[in-house]
């Protein structure tokens, strides 16, 4: 005959459903409290500011490197760059008809392949022209801001160098 040993299995180790939901419902309290002082503003404003610093710069440097006038347009939210098919020794120098593609496409723009476009909530505002040399000037000093809530960034082009701050 088997012992009584043999029938008794070995115990069993885990949690009960009683603490599984305790520790579920700790969980959802602490998110409820935590998660609301955890504040996301900002992360729109700071990232469209750096995009529009950087088509900036894009454009001085491409101006550079094809000797031409590369324009950028303000329309709305959106930075739209061209530019010109002619070197600016050239008469009528400065017109910028063909597009200027960035080396990658925004996709909030949904299409052209030229154009950066703010985010929803997040408004550019500054020169509605401006235009780069062959030599990296700037036809004027510019100031860009971006505005979002509460925030808003400031993007300079300097005057003489065209350094994009």
């Amino acid at each position: 005959m088997p012992s009584p040993s043999h029938f008794c299995s070995a115990p069993q180790t885990g949690f009960t459903l009683v603490e599984l939901i305790m520790v579920m419902v700790l969980m959802g309290i602490l998110a409820t409290v935590a998660l609301p002082r955890f504040s996301f503003s900002g992360f729109d404003e700071v990232g469209f500011r750096d995009k529009t610093r950087a088509t900036l710069e894009f454009a001085r440097k491409s101006a550079v490197a094809q000797r031409r006038i590369a324009c950028v347009t303000l329309a709305g939210n959106n930075l739209t760059l061209t530019i010109d098919n002619i070197t600016p020794e050239t008469a009528g120098a400065g017109a910028c008809p063909r597009p200027l593609p960035l080396p990658t496409s925004d996709a909030a723009c949904g299409g052209p392949t030229n154009a950066v476009c703010a985010p929803n909530g997040v408004a550019l505002g500054g020169p509605a022209a401006l235009s780069f040399d062959a030599l990296g000037r700037p036809s004027a000093a510019a100031a860009y801001t971006v505005t979002g809530g509460t925030i808003t960034y400031t993007v300079n082009v300097t005057a003489e160098t065209g350094y994009v701050f």
